[in-house]
Parts: structure tokens; sequence; C-alpha cells
């Protein structure tokens, strides 16, 4: 009886082992199958965060030649009210428009947006990256409140409404103005100089951006080599 017993407890007990091995056997490849996903996702998302930044360094670069070729009509306008020798209404007005002009630039935060959505950020395995990247995109959205919408709402409120006083009609009944009556005004001289140090400012910081989003973006091409 004895005999039985122990041979029926070892038995019990090979059984629960297997058991148990079959568990952990079950487990591990769970785990690693888990791993592999979060691998997969990572790569995937590294991938397009390495594209939509490419895009974003693509429209700064865009931003920074409109920025420059603004400042240049702005610099011309105000040569010729400084100088105003051999220049007629014509030649100013031709740069003068740009006063109510202004770059915007929208990034593509899709990958950011999608891999927060999941609560995956931590797959990236890489604080660096992680943190470049929440600093980038509270850069650009406090640049985009801070100097785009305010120099749209600038142009709207301000310069729009002013320049409309100024001859921007193709209506015979209205006399062109006299360049005189554009230099001495007040207005349209402290409008080019204030329009100019907005753009400055705006493209310094939108060079700013190009170089955070181009240094996360070597970044992620070493994380991805890994």
């Amino acid at each position: 009886m004895e005999n039985k017993t122990g041979k029926y407890f070892k038995y019990a007990i090979g059984e629960i082992l297997l058991v148990v091995i079959g568990i952990l056997i079950a487990l591990s490849i769970n785990n690693w199958n888990e791993k592999r996903k979060d691998n997969v996702l990572k790569q995937t998302f590294l991938l397009k965060l390495k594209s939509n930044l490419q895009d974003d360094i693509s429209k700064f670069k865009e931003v920074g030649e409109t920025n420059k070729r603004y400042l240049m009509h702005i610099d011309s306008a105000l040569t010729i009210v400084n100088n105003h020798e051999g220049y007629n209404t014509a030649d100013l007005q031709r740069h003068l428009k740009y006063l109510n002009r202004s770059s915007r630039f929208n990034t593509n935060r899709i990958a950011f947006d999608n891999i927060l959505s999941i609560g995956k950020v931590n797959i990236i395995g890489n604080d660096a990256i992680t943190e470049k990247l929440f600093s980038y995109y509270i850069k650009v959205e406090d640049e985009k409140e801070a100097v785009t919408e305010g120099m749209d709402a600038y142009n709207r409120n301000t310069f729009g409404p002013a320049l409309l006083e100024f001859d921007y009609t193709s209506s015979s009944k209205f006399k062109t103005k006299a360049l005189s009556e554009y230099i001495e005004s007040p207005f349209i001289i402290n409008s080019l100089m204030l329009k100019k140090q907005m753009i400055t400012y705006f493209d310094k910081q939108t060079d700013n951006l190009l170089l955070n989003a181009s240094e996360i973006k070597e970044l992620v091409s070493e994380e991805l080599k890994k």
C-alpha cells in the first residue's frame, strides 16, 4: 500500500512539475512575443517620427526663405523712406504690401500623437529622445501662439486696416497719394520698423526649431541602428 502511495505521490509531483514547466514555457513565449511586438512597434514609430521630423525641417527651411524675402522687401521700403530721392509711390507700394503678410508653419506630429494616444511613449527606450520630443513640441506650440498667431492678429487688426487708406484700390476716383505722404506718416515708418523686428525674431525662433528637429532626427537615426 505504501509503495503504491509513494508511486502515486511521485506521479502527482511529476504532473505538477510538467504543468509548471508548461506554464513557464508559455509565459516565456508570451514575453518573447510581446517584446517582439514592442520592437516592431518601436521601429515603426521611429521611422514615422523620422519622416515627420523631416517634414518639419523642410517646412522650417521654407519659412526661413519666406522670412528672408519679406525682410528684403521691408528693408527696401525703409531705404526708400529714408532716402527717397529718385523713387516714386509705386516703388514704395511694391514693397509696402509685405507689411500685411506673414509666414506660418504647421508641424507634422502624427507619429508622436499616435504613440501618446496608446500610452506607449516609453517604448522609445531612449530618455534623451523622449525628453527632447516633449520639449520640441512644447516649443513649437508656444511659437505658433506667440509669434505666428500674434503676427496674423496684428496684420488683421492693425496693418491691414491702416494700409487701406493708402491707395490700395483700382478705382480711378481716387488719386494716388504722393510719396511724401507715405514717408511723413509715423504709422508707415513705425510699422516698417516693427514688422522688421517681428520677422527677425520669428526667423530666429524658426532657425532654433530647425536645429531642434535636426538634432532629434539624428538621435532617432542612431536609435534605429541599434
